[in-house]
């Protein structure tokens, strides 16, 4: 009787484990798949937090480039503003040289015919001058005439050759030179000295200094002078020269004329 409640006992025991292992086994399978899901959750969260840090991070980058963009169109409206004022400045500058250009080509058309008169003058005025120099006066007044046809020379620089043999005309008139030159004599060429004082007097002393002579203003000539002028041309010609002190000396002067 002992032996089976004994027997019962152990028997009673067995079923309790086993019962208790059963419920044991039973519960855990909620519990696994309850941490699962909390892992899942977790690993969700972090992805979805990396994501909006991400977002985050680029939308501070786009509103930095956004405040970029913002500055660079302020810049490029300042830019186009000032290039408006300077395209429309330039503008007025084109036509004022339009205009310029316009007035400077009308002074141009008309300036010519006055460089061509006063070339004429002054070529007339040479042939009627003192024949002093005459060579020299001569190719350079052929000078002016062929710069007058050459295109390459502009018109500025035309007019300044111009003023340059006017300004030399009138240094002549003002001054005192010797200078050697020929004279015919006959049919016959003569080596002479030439005293040229300003406009006044023309003489020339052979080189032997034997003989002397002076131009004739009213007879367009040469004509000897006496010996009592040569000690004096020959002074003249010295002071010319430099090799003597200005001083009075004598010379065949033509009487004044009234003007007509």
């Amino acid at each position: 009787m002992h032996s089976r409640n004994k027997k019962n006992l152990l028997k009673a025991t067995a079923l309790t484990l086993g019962a208790l292992f059963m419920a044991g086994n039973a519960l855990a399978g909620p519990y696994d798949t309850s941490v699962s899901i909390e892992k899942k959750i977790n690993k969700d969260t972090k992805a979805a937090q990396k994501r909006v840090d991400r977002f985050a991070e680029q939308a501070v980058d786009l509103n930095a480039e956004y405040k970029s963009t913002l500055q660079l169109i302020d810049s490029l409206r300042i830019y186009n503003n000032q290039l408006e004022l300077l395209i429309k400045s330039q503008e007025e500058e084109m036509a004022s040289i339009k205009r310029e250009m316009a007035t400077i080509d009308a002074t141009e058309r008309g300036a010519i015919p006055l460089m061509n008169e006063m070339i004429a003058s002054i070529d007339n005025f040479v042939q009627i001058d003192m024949p002093f120099k005459k060579e020299k006066r001569t190719e350079r007044i052929n000078k002016l005439k062929n710069y007058m046809i050459r295109a390459d020379i502009p018109n500025s620089e035309k007019y300044r050759k111009i003023l340059e043999a006017y300004q030399a005309e009138i240094g002549y008139g003002e001054s005192i030179s010797a200078y050697q030159d020929t004279i015919m004599d006959g049919s016959e060429e003569v080596q002479v000295e030439f005293l040229q004082v300003g406009r006044v007097a023309l003489v020339y002393l052979t080189l032997d200094g034997k003989s002397a002579g002076f131009w004739n203003i009213e007879k367009k000539q040469y004509e000897e002078l006496d010996d009592s002028y040569i000690r004096s041309i020959q002074q003249g010609i010295k002071m010319a020269n430099k090799q003597a002190t200005m001083n009075l000396i004598e010379l065949p002067i033509p009487a004044a004329k009234r003007a007509e």
